[in-house]
Protein backbone atom coordinates (compact mmCIF):
# COMPACT_ATOMS: atom_id res chain seq x y z
CA UNK A 1 0.00 0.00 0.00
CA UNK A 2 1.28 3.44 -1.20
CA UNK A 3 1.25 5.82 1.83
CA UNK A 4 -0.25 8.94 0.69
CA UNK A 5 0.97 11.44 2.73
CA UNK A 6 4.64 11.00 1.71
CA UNK A 7 4.50 11.48 -1.80
CA UNK A 8 4.11 14.61 -3.92
CA UNK A 9 0.02 13.63 -4.73
CA UNK A 10 -0.07 16.29 -7.92
CA UNK A 11 3.31 14.33 -9.34
CA UNK A 12 1.71 10.65 -8.11
CA UNK A 13 -1.62 11.45 -10.29
CA UNK A 14 -0.15 12.66 -13.36
CA UNK A 15 2.30 9.43 -13.22
CA UNK A 16 -0.89 7.14 -12.28
CA UNK A 17 -2.72 8.55 -15.05
CA UNK A 18 0.10 8.37 -17.60
CA UNK A 19 0.34 4.61 -16.73
CA UNK A 20 -2.90 4.15 -16.69
CA UNK A 21 -3.27 5.08 -20.11
CA UNK A 22 -0.54 2.86 -21.96
CA UNK A 23 -0.05 -0.71 -22.24
CA UNK A 24 3.12 -0.92 -23.31
CA UNK A 25 6.74 -0.55 -21.57
CA UNK A 26 10.54 -2.01 -21.50
CA UNK A 27 10.86 -4.14 -18.36
CA UNK A 28 15.27 -4.12 -17.61
CA UNK A 29 16.22 -7.39 -15.52
CA UNK A 30 19.41 -8.78 -14.36
CA UNK A 31 20.61 -12.03 -13.27
CA UNK A 32 22.23 -15.56 -14.53
CA UNK A 33 20.33 -14.89 -18.19
CA UNK A 34 22.32 -11.64 -18.30
CA UNK A 35 20.81 -8.44 -18.29
CA UNK A 36 17.60 -7.75 -20.46
CA UNK A 37 15.38 -5.45 -21.14
CA UNK A 38 11.81 -6.51 -22.85
CA UNK A 39 8.87 -5.26 -24.70
CA UNK A 40 5.95 -6.18 -22.78
CA UNK A 41 2.50 -5.72 -22.16
CA UNK A 42 1.07 -3.57 -19.12
CA UNK A 43 -1.82 -2.80 -17.28
CA UNK A 44 -2.60 -0.74 -13.79
CA UNK A 45 -3.99 -2.27 -10.77
CA UNK A 46 -5.26 -0.76 -7.80
CA UNK A 47 -2.32 0.34 -5.02
CA UNK A 48 -0.22 1.36 -8.00
CA UNK A 49 0.04 -1.86 -9.21
CA UNK A 50 1.66 -2.31 -12.65
CA UNK A 51 0.89 -5.76 -13.44
CA UNK A 52 2.88 -6.90 -16.76
CA UNK A 53 1.44 -10.24 -19.17
CA UNK A 54 4.79 -11.65 -21.01
CA UNK A 55 6.23 -14.59 -22.19
CA UNK A 56 8.72 -15.62 -19.52
CA UNK A 57 12.00 -16.64 -20.77
CA UNK A 58 15.11 -14.70 -19.63
CA UNK A 59 13.28 -11.81 -17.87
CA UNK A 60 11.49 -15.19 -15.66
CA UNK A 61 15.02 -16.50 -14.98
CA UNK A 62 16.37 -13.59 -14.38
CA UNK A 63 12.96 -12.29 -11.64
CA UNK A 64 13.23 -15.56 -10.44
CA UNK A 65 17.04 -14.73 -8.91
CA UNK A 66 16.58 -10.89 -8.31
CA UNK A 67 13.41 -9.17 -7.79
CA UNK A 68 15.08 -6.02 -8.39
CA UNK A 69 13.31 -4.43 -12.07
CA UNK A 70 13.04 -1.09 -14.28
CA UNK A 71 10.02 -0.45 -16.25
CA UNK A 72 10.18 2.31 -18.84
CA UNK A 73 6.90 3.57 -19.98
CA UNK A 74 7.33 6.06 -23.31
CA UNK A 75 4.58 7.42 -25.25
CA UNK A 76 5.07 7.21 -29.13
CA UNK A 77 7.61 10.41 -30.27
CA UNK A 78 5.96 12.50 -32.49
CA UNK A 79 9.57 14.26 -33.34
CA UNK A 80 13.04 13.23 -34.83
CA UNK A 81 14.55 15.73 -32.30
CA UNK A 82 17.22 12.99 -30.20
CA UNK A 83 16.68 12.49 -26.78
CA UNK A 84 12.76 13.76 -26.27
CA UNK A 85 11.12 11.03 -25.30
CA UNK A 86 8.00 11.61 -22.62
CA UNK A 87 6.89 8.98 -20.02
CA UNK A 88 7.60 7.36 -16.56
CA UNK A 89 10.68 5.05 -15.40
CA UNK A 90 9.52 2.27 -12.17
CA UNK A 91 12.03 1.24 -10.08
CA UNK A 92 10.90 -2.11 -7.92
CA UNK A 93 10.23 -5.45 -7.70
CA UNK A 94 8.51 -7.82 -10.19
CA UNK A 95 7.19 -11.35 -8.64
CA UNK A 96 5.46 -13.64 -11.01
CA UNK A 97 1.67 -14.71 -10.12
CA UNK A 98 1.29 -18.37 -10.60
CA UNK A 99 -2.11 -18.85 -12.62
CA UNK A 100 -5.55 -20.59 -10.76
CA UNK A 101 -4.34 -18.39 -7.35
CA UNK A 102 -6.81 -15.81 -6.21
CA UNK A 103 -3.93 -12.84 -6.65
CA UNK A 104 -3.95 -13.97 -10.44
CA UNK A 105 -7.92 -13.94 -10.79
CA UNK A 106 -7.56 -10.41 -9.41
CA UNK A 107 -5.19 -9.46 -11.21
CA UNK A 108 -6.92 -10.25 -14.74
CA UNK A 109 -9.99 -8.59 -13.62
CA UNK A 110 -7.84 -5.40 -14.18
CA UNK A 111 -6.85 -6.22 -17.22
CA UNK A 112 -8.25 -4.63 -20.30
CA UNK A 113 -7.19 -6.48 -23.46
CA UNK A 114 -7.41 -9.87 -24.34
CA UNK A 115 -4.37 -12.52 -24.64
CA UNK A 116 -3.21 -15.79 -24.56
CA UNK A 117 -3.88 -18.05 -21.75
CA UNK A 118 -0.33 -19.55 -21.75
CA UNK A 119 1.43 -15.89 -20.93
CA UNK A 120 3.19 -15.11 -17.38
CA UNK A 121 1.53 -12.59 -15.50
CA UNK A 122 3.67 -10.36 -13.09
CA UNK A 123 3.22 -8.33 -10.30
CA UNK A 124 5.26 -4.94 -10.71
CA UNK A 125 5.77 -2.94 -7.17
CA UNK A 126 7.00 0.58 -7.54
CA UNK A 127 9.62 2.07 -4.92
CA UNK A 128 9.92 4.84 -6.50
CA UNK A 129 9.43 6.70 -10.08
CA UNK A 130 11.01 8.80 -12.39
CA UNK A 131 8.53 11.23 -14.56
CA UNK A 132 9.75 13.19 -17.84
CA UNK A 133 7.71 15.56 -19.45
CA UNK A 134 8.62 18.74 -21.70
CA UNK A 135 6.74 21.70 -20.47
CA UNK A 136 7.24 24.87 -22.61
CA UNK A 137 9.57 22.66 -24.60
CA UNK A 138 12.13 22.37 -21.79
CA UNK A 139 12.89 18.88 -20.24
CA UNK A 140 11.62 18.68 -17.27
CA UNK A 141 12.62 15.34 -14.49
CA UNK A 142 11.08 14.47 -11.63
CA UNK A 143 11.63 11.98 -8.90
CA UNK A 144 8.84 10.51 -7.10
CA UNK A 145 9.48 8.59 -3.82
CA UNK A 146 6.62 5.92 -2.62
CA UNK A 147 6.49 4.40 0.69
CA UNK A 148 5.01 0.66 0.04
CA UNK A 149 4.12 -1.06 3.16
CA UNK A 150 3.10 -4.22 1.30
CA UNK A 151 6.52 -5.24 0.11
Amino acid sequence: MVTMETVDKKLLQEANEFLTTQNTGFLATNGSAGLRVSPVSIFMGDELKVYIHCFGGDKRTNLSENPEACLLVIEGKDTFDAGIYQGVQVFGRAREIAKGTDDHHKAEIWCPYTHDEDLTLLEFTPNYMVVVDYPDGKKRKRRLELENTAQ
